[in-house]
């Protein structure tokens, strides 16, 4: 339900919700018959545009501006007309201008209506509704350049000419403007859809504050798991100097024992070999004042 309350917000806001083409995008059968019934005065006008704008002789009405002038003395014809290739610039520049919007928003709903998500319902409103507002479009500016290229006889006329049949195009908004200072409720659908835009805009941002306070909450927390993470690496680095010193010492005090006994040990045999040396000359002489006897044979 959501999902397709997107997708009609979205077509409303290409189709225009301040026009009675917006009726294409919902169910309701007055509204259909509203809007159609608007293309159907709007082409009507541009078709009596074309019809005046016919080079028929015998046709008084005719709104054709016959420029070219052929004198009876002379055998060539000249060319009235006063309007320049500015005038002509001025003109494109001001059709796109206007009829822009319309044909690239009526282009984009009926890419739209291609999506598969879509229910058929959908996409034949959506299809249709790009459809007539693009066949539209193109018709006011076809119909602009030919009746100016036939009738206008200066760049004034093609810059009135222009505005008076643009105005045309602006008759669907006249008359959903009319419709919803009548009664509201023949307009609601553009309404709520933009209160369900705006809705969806605020449930939005509150989803994001809400997702930027967790992930504010989360570095919080990381931050202080990584303050632990820092005091213990330091810890761990001070026990890792205490041990190494240890170490150190312990090997100090061992080579300082060892060499204290390698001291004692030499100090004893010294001490050995000296009496030794001291015993040796008394049994030598011991041995001569008392000889051992002899045993006869």
């Amino acid at each position: 339900e959501t999902r397709i309350k997107e997708n009609d917000v979205y077509a409303l806001s290409k189709i225009g919700k301040d026009s009675v083409y917006s009726y294409f995008v919902t169910d309701k059968l007055f509204g259909w018959f509203l809007a159609l019934a608007t293309i159907g005065i709007q082409v009507g006008i541009l078709v009596f545009f074309m019809k005046s704008a016919e080079a028929n002789l015998q046709n008084d009405r005719t709104a054709v501006e016959f420029t070219w002038q052929c004198p009876r003395d002379t055998d060539s014809c000249k060319n009235k007309s006063k309007l320049s290739d500015f005038g002509w610039i001025c003109f494109g520049f001001m059709i796109c201008a206007h009829l822009a919007t319309d044909f690239i928003g009526g282009s984009k709903l009926i890419y739209h209506s291609a999506k598969i998500t879509h229910s058929f319902k959908s996409r034949i409103r959506y299809f249709f509704g790009g459809l007539c507002l693009c066949s539209v479009t193109i018709f006011i500016f076809y119909v602009s350049a030919v009746y100016n290229q036939i009738v206008s006889k200066n760049n004034a006329d093609l810059i009135v000419n222009s505005v008076i049949i643009l105005f045309v195009m602006e008759m669907d908004e006249r008359v959903f403007s009319a419709l919803a200072a009548s009664n509201e409720k023949w307009t609601a659908h553009a309404a709520n859809s933009e209160s369900n835009s705006e809705a969806e805009k605020g449930g939005a941002i509150e989803e994001m504050k809400e997702k930027i306070e967790s992930q504010e909450k989360e570095l919080g927390i990381l931050r202080s798991q990584q303050r632990e993470i820092t005091l213990r690496m330091e810890e761990m680095k001070k026990q890792t100097e205490e041990i190494a010193m240890l170490w150190e010492a312990m090997h100090k005090t061992q080579e300082s024992q060892a060499s204290g006994a390698a001291k004692e040990s030499m100090t004893t045999l010294a001490a050995k070999s000296e009496r030794m040396q001291s015993v040796g000359p008394l049994q030598d002489g011991y041995a001569r004042d008392n000889p051992l006897p002899r045993v006869p044979h």
